[in-house]
């Protein structure tokens, strides 16, 4: 994928000549994006291109009824994608082009967006993604997904790279059972696989009222939609003979891919037909007979304006496209026998009055004459249509079933809005929730003579706890340790804002507390740029009326219930994934109701498997044991830690 990689950006640019946006954004293939605060540890949708985009509009919609929209992230392939994700949703959510699939993009990346739940629309299955996706125990679910027997068939000859791609699926939700089936024969986990349905039958109609851009005419219109190369002539070709019996019939022909507008409009001229093009608001008049739809994202409106369809792609080895968006809006629909690609839907569709397959242009032209002939008999079709499609809804709520699963118990509003500031070379990002714009910028300001400095571990922590916009808060300066801080003390190597320690702590504590996780509460992060390196601080909730673990132990024992307080506290860490770099008995805070916390989230990460985690508990036990020894009183003993580990374990013995 490497040695592709400069092939495809180089596809990208050529494809550019007759798209600019396919140029537009190519550092973000490459990984480099420049993602908003908010958006960090949030919901990523990946959905390739057009007909991915409008199959996810129902489940979008779905979701942010659930997650805030600046938590919602959605990355395309095309730029044509990119514009119907616009179209529908305007700037309400975030998007961002997908990586190539090497080891530096991808790492590039996930790192920046560090997404907590990844959803994959039909089949967009990436090995590298997948495995950085893991690395990083971050779920992602492939939903809508359907396979073809073909399809199926070219995997399977690359099993030694694919399978372990598969297995590593959170969830598959299939758009059907034949897919379920061949998704599972590939190697995905038939406990993870689940049939919710085809997404595009909750795609809600287009308006053919006074909402419909297109302008309207009484004329009778034969809409051939996602058209390709070969079937615009052949269906030219054949519509002399449709006009013969309809006269003031208009056939309207809306390519599938855009570079090919000009292409389809020498066509109609070279066989002499009046036409009119769209892309130049041209009406068709009395001698029109032929209507090119050159514009993006109107196919929806022109199938609604129609009085039936072609559905483009099935003509020819294609596959076929969606037929749904036609019969959504009340539209009987003619197909050709190339029809892989929904090859149950067309199938259900062909022994309903709502679609007809035919073998060839010719025959697709004699049967659209047909119903024309007969309106009381298209009108049944058109009914038939909209019942195939009220009889197939409802996977949009199914797919967010299955989803939720995935991400409970996340609280996904308490993912909050992020502001960022920036002056010069300082960047400030801070919670509205719990600070407004007037007092941020004035956050990081001296502590006054109201401040108290607060004990830290190793003594090179430099907290102090004062009141801030009403709220008892903690602000900690960053510094080093060891031999470096005797020359460097709090100075790190220049980076991005999104990459300081304090904005990684800040974002990482914000996705911990929708989490419902025991830490505190996000206020504000600073990073200051000097030179070429940096200085940040970082302001979190203070926790009333708590002290750490080595206060507590210099005083007194503990309870047992304040232990194993403390070794459920961790193991909820550790269930979520969350490794603490640090995770030592300064640490770890018991407040006066006996609730377990854990600060001081520097250099933590959210992280796979469970290797790790013995030895993060063994590091928290030498910290006991250096404390015992260092300090003249220090009431703590082995048996105490048994107690942790029981409560760590779910062996609790108290009831």
């Amino acid at each position: 994928m490497r040695c592709l990689s400069p092939m495809a950006l180089a596809w990208l640019w050529w494809r550019g000549r007759k798209d600019p946006g396919y140029r537009a954004n190519l550092d973000q293939r490459l990984g480099k994006i420049e993602p908003a605060p908010a958006s960090i540890h949030g919901l990523l949708i990946h959905a390739a291109s057009v007909g991915e985009v409008q199959a996810a509009q129902p489940l979008i919609a779905a979701l942010r009824t659930t997650w805030p929209d600046h938590a919602i992230t959605v990355t395309t392939q095309t730029p044509t994608g990119a514009r119907a994700l616009r179209k529908h949703w305007g700037d309400a959510l975030q998007h961002l082009f997908f990586p190539v699939d090497t080891t530096s993009a991808t790492t590039r990346f996930l790192d920046r967006l560090q997404p907590r739940l990844v959803v994959v629309i039909e089949r967009e299955v990436w090995p590298e993604w997948l495995l950085q996706c893991q690395a990083r125990a971050i779920p992602v679910a492939l939903v809508n997904a359907r396979l073809t027997e073909r399809s199926a068939r070219s995997y399977l000859r690359a099993r030694g790279l694919m399978t372990p791609a598969w297995r590593s699926l959170a969830l598959v939700a299939a758009a059907d059972a034949d897919s379920a089936k061949r998704l599972i024969g590939l190697g995905v986990t038939s406990g993870r696989t689940v049939v919710t349905g085809n997404l595009k039958f909750d795609q809600p109609g287009h308006p053919s009222g006074a909402n419909n851009p297109l302008p309207h005419t009484n004329r009778p219109m034969v809409v051939a939609g996602s058209t390709h190369e070969g079937e615009e002539s052949a269906l030219l070709d054949a519509w002399p003979t449709l006009l013969l019996q309809h006269p003031d019939a208009l056939l309207v022909i809306v390519p599938r891919h855009p570079e090919r507008f000009d292409e389809v409009a020498k066509q109609v001229e070279g066989r002499g037909f009046a036409f009119a093009r769209r892309s130049r608001n041209e009406t068709p008049d009395s001698d029109t007979s032929i209507w090119l739809g050159d514009t993006m994202g109107e196919l929806g409106h022109w199938y609604a304006r129609s009085s039936l369809c072609f559905i483009g792609g099935t003509l020819i080895p294609i596959g076929g496209h969606n037929p749904l968006e036609a019969l959504a809006v009340g539209k009987p629909v003619l197909f050709g026998p190339h029809t892989q690609n929904a090859a149950e839907v067309y199938g259900a569709l062909a022994r309903t009055e709502a679609g007809r397959p035919v073998a060839s242009a010719d025959e697709a032209i004699l049967r659209a004459s047909e119903w024309l002939s007969q309106p009381d008999a298209l009108h049944t079709r058109g009914q038939a249509a909209l019942a195939f499609v009220a009889a197939q809804q409802g996977s949009s709520a199914s797919t967010l079933d299955a989803l939720t699963e995935l991400w409970v118990p996340l609280d996904p509003h308490q993912l909050h809005a992020v502001i960022e500031h920036k002056d010069g070379g300082t960047t400030t990002w801070h919670n509205p929730l719990l600070l407004d714009d007037a007092r941020a910028s004035h956050a990081f300001d001296p502590p006054g003579r109201d401040a108290v400095s607060l004990a830290t571990g190793s003594g090179r922590g430099q907290a102090q706890q004062l009141k801030l916009n009403g709220h008892e808060v903690v602000l900690r300066h960053y510094r080093r340790g060891g031999m470096v801080a005797r020359f460097n003390p709090d100075r790190y190597a220049g980076s991005a804002p999104r990459d300081s320690r304090a904005m990684r702590e800040f974002s990482l504590l914000r996705w911990m507390k929708a989490r419902g996780l025991p830490v505190p509460a996000p206020v504000a992060a600073r990073q200051q740029s000097v030179g070429k390196n940096y200085t940040a601080d970082i302001i979190v909730g203070m926790l009333p009326n708590s002290r750490n673990l080595v206060q507590r132990l210099a005083e007194a024992t503990l309870s047992d219930a304040h232990w194993l307080a403390v070794g459920t506290a961790i193991r909820t860490l550790h269930d979520a994934q969350v490794f603490h770099s640090d995770l030592n008995a300064h640490n770890l805070l018991l407040d006066s109701d006996g609730q377990a916390w854990i600060v001081d989230f520097d250099k933590c990460d959210v992280r796979s498997g469970g290797d790790w985690k013995a030895a993060n508990l063994e590091r928290l036990k030498r910290s006991l044991r250096k404390e015992r020894d260092r300090l003249p009183r220090f009431h703590w003993s082995e048996a105490d830690w048994n107690l942790l580990q029981a409560a760590y374990t779910g062996k609790s013995p108290l009831p």
